[in-house]
Parts: C-alpha cells; structure tokens; sequence
C-alpha cells in the first residue's frame, strides 16, 4: 500500500486514538532496542495488541511508522518549550528546560541504541536519511530557532540568523560528549551533568547574544 493510499483510506475512517498511541508506543519500543531492520510490524502488532491489518491500514510501511515515531519524540520535547512559556518563565529557564529534555533523549539508552543501528541502515536506504532529518533533528531546531526568533523580535537577545543560533546553542549544550558516547570513549552523562552542561552552555550562548553588548553602530 502506497503513502497516498494509506491517507485516503486513514481519511474515510474515524480514528482511534488509544490504538494509534499503543502501535507508536510499541514500534517506539521495537526500534529503540533492536533498530529499524530488525523491528517487525509482526512483532508491533502483536506488542500493540493490533493486527498487522491495522497497523498498515494506519502508517502504510515501516518507514511511515517510523517517522511517527520521531514526530512522537519531537513534539515531547517542543511541548517542554510550550510548558515553560505557559507558566511565564523566562528565556534562560525555557532554554534549559529544552535543551534537558534535548540531551537526556539524546543521550537515552534507547536513542544511543537505535542511533549505532541507524547509522548503518541510512547507508542502504537514503532516503530514510531526509524522513528521519525532518521528522526530527530539522522539527527540534525549527522550534528552537522559532523560540529564539521571537526572544530577538521582543528585544530580549540580538541574532542574525534565529536558525544559525539555534545550531550554536546545540553545539554549546552538546560539545564532544556525543561523539565521545558514540565512539565508547566515556559514558553517556547522568541527569546531573546534563544538567550542568545545558545550564553552562545557555549562559554562554545568552552571554553571546546579550542584546545590551551588541555596538549600537
């Protein structure tokens, strides 16, 4: 069944909300541990306690599935921005609040799993490569640059390039410890040291874009 077919017959049909979250939920579970190749829409099924009718009746292939799965991850991660705005925070706390939840599912032991796996299967299937890029990674800085993009437009920081600054946080937050992980140099860092990294990393980049430092000619 093709991409199209499958939304024209999810269109004619009303949707059931507790089965859709038990598939992403279970094909989330079977792509963490075992990576993309080795997760079966059989064994998805059966965890989400569907048939596999249902299942391709819903996402139409594997890799549709799939980047439901990162589109799930990214909108847990960009609701911790909409949080932090609701209850009025500032931008320094919003920052840390994303830039946590960023690093602590990056550095998750199922992300780390899937991650080594991915790495080889995006080699034998390109274009797997642009679905994951933007149902994930490109929705995580698009909604971080939109946040540092409207901070600019209320005169709190000073940036050229909202979607630039937005990578320059990133790097800042992350530095080498992701490389360090994925390479088995070090241990991927506990709650505390995130914490610690991501609350160094948003002071500098806050310092950088300080907008009371930028020369007024």
């Amino acid at each position: 069944m093709t991409r199209e077919e499958c939304e024209r017959r999810r269109a004619g049909r009303p949707r059931d909300p507790a089965k859709y979250a038990a598939i992403v939920a279970a094909a989330r579970a079977a792509f963490f541990a075992r990576g993309f190749h080795s997760a079966t829409i059989d064994e998805i099924a059966q965890a989400a306690g569907v048939s596999k009718v249902t299942v391709y009746s819903r996402f139409g292939d594997k890799e549709t599935l799939f980047e439901e799965v990162i589109r799930a991850e990214s909108a847990r991660m960009a609701a911790v921005f909409e949080t932090g705005a609701a209850d009025g925070q500032p931008l320094e706390a919003q920052l840390n609040e994303f830039g946590m939840a960023l690093l602590g599912f990056k550095f998750s032991a199922e992300h780390l799993a899937v991650d080594r796996v991915l790495m080889n299967e995006i080699a034998q299937l390109p274009h797997l490569a642009h679905r994951f890029h933007a149902a994930g990674p490109a929705q995580c800085m698009g909604r971080l640059a939109d946040v540092l993009a409207q901070a600019n437009a209320d005169g709190e920081i000073a940036v050229d390039d909202p979607a630039l600054a937005a990578e320059d946080l990133c790097g800042l937050w992350t530095g080498l410890a992701d490389l360090g992980v994925k390479l088995g140099l070090e241990p991927p860092p506990d709650a505390a040291a995130i914490r610690e990294r991501v609350a160094r990393g948003t002071r500098l980049f806050l310092k950088m874009v300080d907008r009371s430092a930028v020369d007024p000619r």
